[in-house]
């Protein structure tokens, strides 16, 4: 039991600190602060999500206690629950009958693709957190979209160094607007990749550890999110045209469900490229041009969408040569 309460507290401090590092300006500090969700997923991967749940608690606490309470709440509901909740239906498991011997077999609860789609679902709640504190504190939130706007305008004129440089002859009042708007869909999806790659790297982490039994994804064959995503981000698309106030909220759920589908399409091609020579030059030029240009993104959403509606073939990992 005192080990147990040791992890967490660990894993808890852990992530509070990888949380608080950005402070620090540097890249390196960057580069940390994106496996902040890290130490609690391991912890509840590899202890219970008993375990998991009070590491997030305790970087919870240890914020409120050292920083400030209202920034103890930010990291618990942006980072410290999603990483735990995460952790837990990723460890769930169903008992069914091996087919083989007929004895009970313990399979994954969530597939890959349910499992990015929760991520997907995650990501957008915790990044609408401006929008709930906007319709606290103001009587609309396009009052309170306004004043935000006010407050951010003197910071947008001395970044950008006076309104004549402001793109669109926009001025500092509407471009921080824009900026306010566009904030919750960004931190969206950036969370998407962020807290998919920090449950990967858990699970690797937990499975080499020997902390977990091995769970078997390859995820290039099997990442496929499930049809009815196709509806909510449909849904969501459209319900960017009822207004200012519905698009604020809509276009969080939106960018969430595009990164996920931009992870689709991206495993959908390294799974079809393995069959491929070329397969390697094919993938880095398939990068570089996302980190050049972005664009490429798009083309993979478009096929995430369409392998969820029609499942494109992909190739299984080669086997390993027998002993």
């Amino acid at each position: 039991m005192f080990f147990k309460v040791a992890i967490a507290i660990g894993a808890g401090l852990a992530s509070a600190l990888l949380f608080f590092i950005p402070v620090k300006g540097t890249t390196a500090a960057m580069a940390l602060a994106l496996l902040g969700p890290l130490p609690i997923m391991i912890a509840g991967l590899g202890f219970g999500a008993r375990v998991g749940f009070a590491a997030a608690a305790a970087g919870t606490l240890a914020i409120s206690l050292a920083l400030d309470p209202l920034l103890g709440a930010f990291f618990a509901a942006s980072l410290g629950l999603p990483a735990f909740w995460l952790a837990r239906i990723a460890a769930q498991t169903v008992e069914v009958a091996d087919p083989a011997t007929s004895q009970p077999l313990a399979i994954p609860a969530y597939s890959t693709g349910k499992l990015l789609a929760w991520i997907a679902t995650v990501s957008a709640a915790s990044a609408m957190l401006p929008a709930l504190v906007l319709a606290v504190r103001f009587p609309t939130v396009p009052e309170g979209l306004d004043e935000t706007a006010r407050q951010l305008a003197p910071i947008v004129r001395r970044l950008l160094g006076g309104e004549q440089n402001i793109p669109y002859s926009m001025s500092a009042p509407e471009f921080a607007r824009v900026m306010v708007l566009a904030m919750p869909a960004l931190i969206a999806a950036w969370s998407v990749a962020t807290l998919s790659l920090n449950l990967w790297l858990a699970g690797k982490v937990a499975r080499k550890s020997g902390l977990t039994a091995p769970r078997q994804d390859d995820l290039p064959l099997s990442l496929r999110l499930p049809r009815d995503c196709v509806i909510v981000l449909a849904a969501s698309i459209a319900a960017c045209a009822l207004g200012e106030t519905p698009r604020f909220v809509a276009s969080t759920l939106t960018a969430a469900f595009l990164m996920a589908y931009a992870l689709h399409g991206l495993a959908v091609v390294h799974g079809y490229l393995r069959a491929n020579p070329l397969r390697g030059a094919l993938l880095f030029g398939v990068y570089a041009l996302i980190f050049m240009t972005a664009w490429p993104l798009l083309l993979a959403v478009a096929i995430g969408v369409f392998d969820s509606l029609i499942p494109i073939k992909r190739h299984p990992a080669p086997q390993a040569p027998a002993a």
